[in-house]
């Protein structure tokens, strides 16, 4: 019987330090079920309400709306939409003030922390495919400093 070793999975760690330009802080996030979890409930909560802030039937409503009315209809959406964006953040960096923190760093901009939220997604699915991960590694040790 021949013996087959699984070499590439020694070295996992599903662990990583999250770092964004404009914050001294710096995260350490593991990426295990349990952030998956979360993360795949606070992605389709944020994309759920994108969508429907960018639909058709959305900006339909609103033309029937006062100018007046537009604006608090406007504001409360734009409120839920950063609600979910700051919380998911502070939950997914398990840190209860990074959401706050990076909203403010990245100029009190909700579509950009929608954004991070995906890039901490795709990072996870790197983390998680460990032969992608040995490939990344090599590219990323070429240009990184801190190795």
């Amino acid at each position: 019987m021949s013996l087959i070793r699984l070499d590439g999975f020694k070295d996992y760690s599903n662990e990583r330090e999250i770092k964004l330009p404009g914050i001294d802080k710096t995260w350490k996030v593991k990426f295990d079920d349990q952030y998956r979890v979360q993360s795949g409930l606070i992605a389709s909560e944020v994309d759920k309400l994108y969508r429907e802030q960018s639909s058709s039937n959305y900006e339909d409503e609103l033309l029937k709306l006062t100018q007046a009315e537009r604006k608090k209809r406007l504001t409360a959406d734009l409120n839920k939409f950063k609600k979910t964006c700051v919380d998911g953040l502070s939950t997914l960096l398990q840190d209860d003030k990074a959401g706050e923190e990076i909203y403010e760093a990245k100029g009190d901009s909700t579509e950009i922390c929608a954004q991070i939220i995906g890039k901490l997604n795709d990072i996870c699915e790197k983390v998680l495919d460990v032969t992608k991960q040995k490939e990344e590694d090599g590219k990323a040790s070429k240009y990184d400093t801190e190795r």
